[in-house]
């Protein structure tokens, strides 16, 4: 797009403005011959038929996308921007962008531009409740676009995005908007009726009928697991089910480290203490070590700071239990039940936090909102059975507490739980459970907010809990002065802002000598 030293300029551009300016051949001032020149001067791009670009130093894909609507407005005067394009407000999908022309006198040809094609759909003018845009285009409105997008017949036109896309739409007003929205959307379909092919006008209208509890029966099964979900009072999360997905295919695809239980079984004596320990250390409760284990398994509570012990001590039970230390769910129900269970117990000696209780109000790690409350069941029992992909006990351990830790169900104690969950699906495997030590928490919890945040598809927490767990299986935990001396040596109490600080880390036992690892 950049012209050569000699390359001219359209009179009155400020010479900063990399997009150029829009000219169409027969405007005054500007000829096909001027324009034609500009052009093979390098100082203007032919974007189409008569249509120029004067001026421009960006690429001419970028330089389309600038411009577009004011390419629209001067083709298509008082086109709507309509079908899938509503869908994705405004913006091109897979280079297209579809527009319903005002009136049939107008272009009904598509016009292919660098990058982007724009594609005439037949339909009605602007209507009530389509949406103002640039330029006096418009953007279709809620109900259009639903009835715009569903497919009732064969395999989808390009310009629809499918029955299945229309009903998660309508999931998601229903889970932003309330049964008000959903009204609101149905009164709008009610003015709009009589401009579209009555077919899909009455798909739209039952699912969103069924959405507000009136007729649910009648529409079959629900092609969106999203709303089948809703309409079977379940519904769940579909952005953290999307991002479990990926996470269980980067699973699939990672080759298991299996890391079982050697021999003797008294080697793992003092291991169910230390991960009690360090999994109330990083939410938060610090004891000395040598405390936590006279509150943990010797039962003596400081007078100061009771409920803080419990919680210790609890953790320790919940851990040490033979039975319950393994057990697993055999279904979503099963998963939803055996939290609720484990956090009764975590949580008893703070009735305020409602022990057993799942969330009523939202809740919050910073700026980032964890699952709704009225989803937590649904994303759950559905993130259960993606979960259910994994054969390998880590794999499976990871997701599980992914899934449990996204979700936060509780009010608090939902860290503790939430690696309780990871531990058990490793016990039931006979595989080693995993301690995250104190000089390792910034590296757990930035692998958990980089997930949450959208930061790959969970390599790094797999890269930070095969670590944590590799750590865990080289500690000899037979006793408790052994197991606190190699835990010191490998820099596990280390405070993370000292460690930081001083370059130091979490160090593998198996790299440490002999009279450092050994008591």
């Amino acid at each position: 797009m950049t012209g050569g030293p000699g390359s001219l300029r359209a009179k009155n551009l400020p010479p900063s403005d990399p997009y150029g300016q829009l000219r169409r051949a027969g405007e005054l001032g500007a000829s096909y011959s001027q324009l034609s020149i500009l052009a093979k001067r390098g100082a203007a791009v032919r974007l189409a038929p008569a249509l120029y670009v004067v001026g421009a130093t960006l690429p001419s894909e970028q330089v389309v996308r600038h411009h577009v609507l004011s390419i629209i407005s001067g083709v298509w005067p008082g086109g709507v921007l309509c079908a899938r394009t509503a869908f994705a407000g405004g913006m091109p999908i897979d280079g297209k962008l579809f527009v319903s022309p005002a009136d049939s006198s107008q272009r009904r040809q598509p016009m292919t531009l660098p990058g982007l094609t724009i594609v005439l759909v037949e339909g009605p003018p602007n209507l009530p409740g389509d949406m103002t845009m640039p330029g006096g285009l418009f953007l279709s409105g809620t109900a259009r676009g639903l009835v715009e997008n569903a497919s009732v017949r064969g395999r989808p036109a390009m310009w629809r995005a499918g029955t299945a896309a229309v009903e998660d739409k309508i999931d998601e007003l229903a889970r932003t908007g309330g049964a008000g929205r959903i009204q609101a959307v149905l009164d709008q379909l009610d003015v709009i009726t009589g401009s579209f092919d009555p077919a899909p006008v009455a798909l739209v209208r039952s699912r969103l009928a069924a959405v507000l509890g009136s007729f649910s029966s009648s529409i079959g099964v629900p092609e969106s697991a999203r709303l089948a979900a809703r309409l079977s009072g379940v519904p769940f999360d579909a952005h953290r089910i999307a991002m479990l997905t990926d996470l269980v295919t980067t699973l699939e695809n990672t080759p298991p480290r299996p890391r079982h239980l050697s021999p003797p079984i008294s080697r793992w004596e003092w291991l169910p203490f230390f991960e009690a320990y360090f999994s109330n250390f990083i939410e938060g409760t610090e004891f000395g070590v040598e405390e936590a284990r006279l509150i943990a398994v010797e039962g003596v509570v400081p007078v100061a700071r009771p409920a803080d012990a419990y919680d210790v001590a609890a953790t320790y039970h919940l851990a040490i239990d033979p039975v319950g230390r393994g057990r697993v769910p055999h279904s979503g129900t099963e998963l939803v039940e055996l939290l609720r269970e484990r956090h009764a117990t975590l949580m008893a000696a703070r009735p305020d936090k409602t022990p057993g209780e799942l969330k009523t109000v939202p809740n919050f790690a910073g700026g980032y909102q964890f699952v709704q409350p009225e989803l937590v069941v649904g994303t759950l029992k559905r993130g259960f059975e993606e979960v259910g992909r994994l054969v390998d006990p880590f794999a499976r351990a990871l997701a599980t507490m992914v899934l449990v830790t996204e979700c936060h169900p509780f009010l608090d104690g939902n860290g503790r739980v939430a690696r309780l969950a990871l531990n058990a699906e490793l016990s039931a495997a006979g595989q080693v459970r995993i301690c995250i030590p104190t000089v390792f928490r910034p590296e757990y919890l930035s692998a958990l907010v980089g997930y949450s945040g959208g930061a790959g598809q969970g390599q790094s927490l797999i890269s930070v809990l095969t670590y944590a767990h590799r750590w865990t299986a080289e500690i000899d935990w037979s006793s408790f002065g052994g197991a606190n001396q190699q835990v010191a040596a490998s820099n596990g109490y280390l405070d993370p802002d000292v460690a930081s600080r001083t370059g130091q880390r979490l160090l593998l036992p198996s790299g440490l000598p002999m009279d450092a690892s050994n008591d």
